[in-house]
Parts: C-alpha cells; sequence; structure tokens
C-alpha cells in the first residue's frame, strides 16, 4: 500500500460532492491569457483559454451559496511580457508611460479572453468567494506597478467596489485554516528574477526583446519578399509556438528546426531570399540588436563582440546545435525544475509546517510528499510545453523533428483543489491535484 496516498483524475474534471459544505480552495498557476489573435475559424477559447473556462465554469456550478470559496491565481495568469508590443520597455524610466503601456496591455489580455473573464466575475459574485491574485514572472510588474492593478479590479468587478474588495494580489499567500502556502516560484530561478533593483529579471528581456519582436520582424520580412497572405498566417501560428519553449533559452535552436522544415518551400522559388534564410536572417538580426546585446553581455558576463560572434556563427551550424541545446537545458534546471522548487518546499515545510505548499512556474504539475502528512505541489501550466530531448510516460506530440533536433510537445496543466467542512475544525483538509490535457478538445 502507498505510505502517501495521492488522489490525482488524469485528463477530466470531477466535481466535489455537491453536499458537501465548507471551504473550498483552488490552486491554478501559468494560464498566460494573451492578447494574440485566434483563428476566427476555429473555437474561439482554443486552446489554453477554452479548458481554463471550462474549469471556471464548472467550479461555479458546483460551488454552494453557503461555501466560503477561494481561488488562487498562483502567477503568470495575465502574460504581460508575453504580450508586450509598446515601445515602450517595461524598465523604461518613464513610469507614466510604462503605466500606460502596461494597461493597455492588460486591456488587451482582458478583451482577447472574455470567455474566461465572464466566468472570474461570476466566481466573485458568489456572497463568500475570495480572489487570490499572486505575482508571477510574466506579471510581475503588477507588482512594482500596483496602480495597474486596478484595471483587472475594474474588469472582474464589473466597477463594483465591494466585489473589487474581494480581489488581492500579493507576492506569497498563506491560509493558515488550510496549513496552505501559495509562491509562483519564480524567485528560486535567478534567470527569472530581479537581481538587482532596477534591472529587469533575463527572463523579461528575452521574452520582450527577442521572441515578442522576432515574430513580428519575421513576418515583415516574408512580407516584404512577397510571399502570399496564407503562408504569412501559417507562419504567424508557427512562430508564436515559440512561446511555449522551456527553457526560452533554446530559441535559437526552435529557430534553425522551423527553417529546416521550410527548405526548398515552393513558394521560395524566385524569390531573393528563401523562407529559412529569412528566418534565420531575422532571428541573427533581434540577437544582435544593440539593446538585447546589451541585457545579454551584462548578465552572461561575456565580452559583446565575443557573444555576438558566437551568436552569427553557431546560428548557421546546426551541427553543433544539439550539444548547446543539451548545455543549455542542463543550465536553465539549476532554477526552473520541479527538484529545484522541491528543495524550497521542504524549506518552507521545515521552517514553518506548512502541510500544503504549491508552487507553479515549471510548466510540469507534480506532487512529492515532504513527510506523512506535507505535499508539495505544482500546478503546471495551461499551455503547451515544448522541450528538447526530453521524452516521459505523458502524453506527448512528437511534431517537431529533424535529423538534428527533436523537440515535443507536453500538454498537461493541473488544478489543486483542496475542501475542509466547518465543522471540521482540528481535521486536516482534504486535497486532489486534477491534471487535465490543456492542449485537446
Amino acid at each position: 500500500m502507498n505510505k502517501f496516498p495521492i488522489h490525482e483524475e488524469i485528463a477530466r474534471y470531477t466535481p466535489m460532492d455537491e453536499e458537501a459544505i465548507g471551504l473550498k480552495a483552488f490552486v491554478v498557476s501559468d494560464v498566460h491569457l494573451n492578447n494574440h489573435p485566434e483563428n476566427p475559424d476555429e473555437d474561439p477559447h482554443t486552446p489554453r483559454p477554452r479548458n481554463f473556462w471550462r474549469f471556471l465554469t464548472q467550479l461555479n456550478k458546483e460551488v454552494n451559496p453557503e461555501d466560503r470559496v477561494i481561488l488562487i491565481l498562483n502567477g503568470d495568469i495575465l502574460d504581460i511580457t508575453g504580450s508586450w508590443t509598446d515601445d515602450v520597455m517595461p524598465w523604461d524610466t518613464n513610469r507614466s508611460a510604462v503605466i500606460s503601456a502596461i494597461n493597455e496591455t492588460l486591456s488587451g489580455i482582458l478583451e482577447n479572453n472574455l470567455a474566461a473573464v465572464e466566468e472570474l466575475q461570476k466566481i466573485l459574485q458568489h456572497p463568500n468567494s475570495e480572489m487570490i491574485y499572486v505575482f508571477g514572472n510574466h506579471d510581475g510588474l503588477l507588482q512594482h506597478y500596483p496602480e495597474c492593478q486596478d484595471v483587472i479590479r475594474n474588469y472582474l468587478s464589473n466597477r463594483n467596489a465591494e466585489i473589487g474588495q474581494r480581489i488581492q494580489f500579493m507576492e506569497h499567500y498563506i491560509c493558515p485554516e488550510l496549513n496552505l502556502y501559495a509562491a509562483h516560484g519564480h524567485l528560486f530561478d535567478p534567470f527569472n528574477r530581479r537581481l538587482l533593483p532596477g534591472e529587469p529579471p533575463l527572463g523579461d528581456v528575452i521574452n520582450i526583446l527577442i521572441v515578442n519582436r522576432f515574430v513580428e520582424v519575421a513576418l515583415r520580412r516574408l512580407r516584404e519578399e512577397g510571399y502570399t497572405d496564407e503562408l504569412l498566417a501559417r507562419m504567424r501560428i508557427r512562430l508564436h509556438d515559440i512561446e511555449y519553449l522551456r527553457p526560452l533559452a533554446l530559441v535559437p535552436v526552435w529557430i534553425q528546426n522551423l527553417a529546416h522544415q521550410f527548405h526548398n518551400h515552393p513558394q521560395s522559388k524566385g524569390k531573393t531570399k528563401a523562407i529559412d534564410v529569412i528566418l534565420i536572417d531575422a532571428i541573427a538580426e533581434i540577437l544582435s540588436n544593440p539593446a538585447t546585446m546589451k541585457f545579454l553581455t551584462e548578465r552572461l558576463h561575456l565580452p559583446g563582440r565575443f557573444l555576438k560572434l558566437i551568436i552569427l556563427s553557431t546560428i548557421r551550424l546546426p551541427a553543433i546545435l544539439p550539444v548547446m541545446s543539451f548545455l543549455t537545458s542542463k543550465i536553465a534546471k539549476q532554477g526552473h525544475s520541479n527538484k529545484v522548487q522541491y528543495k524550497a518546499a521542504q524549506k518552507l515545510y521545515r521552517g514553518h509546517g506548512y502541510r500544503l505548499i504549491a508552487f507553479g512556474h515549471t510548466h510540469v504539475p507534480t506532487v512529492s510528499p515532504m513527510s506523512e502528512s506535507a505535499y508539495y505541489f505544482n500546478t503546471g501550466s495551461w499551455k503547451p510545453v515544448i522541450n528538447l530531448f526530453k521524452f516521459s510516460k505523458d502524453p506527448v506530440e512528437l511534431e517537431y523533428l529533424n535529423p538534428e533536433v527533436q523537440f515535443n510537445k507536453v500538454e498537461r496543466s493541473g488544478i489543486l483543489r483542496i475542501f475542509k467542512p466547518f465543522n471540521a475544525t482540528h481535521q486536516p483538509a482534504e486535497f486532489s491535484l486534477q491534471t487535465v490535457q490543456s492542449g485537446l478538445n
């Protein structure tokens, strides 16, 4: 018999007992709702907004008027840095300009995900509801610019001040009644936390200066070369898959892989530059941009000319890319893994005695016992995760392959559900970690 029984539901969401009355808490993380336009020919809730919306609608159906409901949004719910297109950078010294850009980005994200927003509004209309928004690395600007939190409050409360008070923003959340500690977990990752005041994390720089801008640069170059709108639409979808990469440092390898797939494409015939050449040139332009180079050289502690030479040469040498990818993944795992977070959870457990500790950030759902009564959880991500050289027993879609590199796509999110009856003062809370196939119908 398993010494530490874990309740786990796979690929479906099972409601709690509708007759049970008490404190019901739900922890989710890494939904990464953004402002990217969806394909109008498809379900408007695709892919991650759809299943997040389904979870919220089910939650609204199963809670009772007498229940106390706590929804803990454990970081990276609204993907601010992943949606950033403004010319003003989040680390600009002009505070009013940054606030304006954040507010505009937030409004775009919320408008682009109205179905989920409406369900969040319904949760807040529950008479005994609370919504806890924990800062992550993709929405950490909400912590540094707290005045921007009102955009979210106004949307979710329909400008009802009383309901708006039920939304709290914080770096971490502690619920004594459930003996629960929740934090996003990015503060254990040196690539995604602020090492010095006023300086952005390297993860923000990569997201905004490389990932976001590369898509537009590549599409602009393809459009200028005369490629068809149909190909541009298809390419836009494929290029936005970059945001699913873990770690994001694999961007150059991903571009090389994508270029390989479009090598000798029929539309390249008669063009000045082929698709694969345009893609490689675009990433080279982005990586060698002075603003990008400045941050990369400062954070990696390498001379600018040396780093630029490495980037411009290795990106065109696919034979060494697997080695680069392997080493990059190893480095990133030092701060972006459940192993690191589990050790941090153990330290919290030994120091404070929390029975349930929940993190996000790694995008890999898991549960691990720390003792016979204490557990570490990671609630995974509601968007697909594309890894390099990582195969597991989880459902995997091997759709990104070429002779040099192999990517796979794993699509699992987690929901930590906790319940404690009102009359069970001294009884430990019940819990389950449920995983859902976030990219499937």
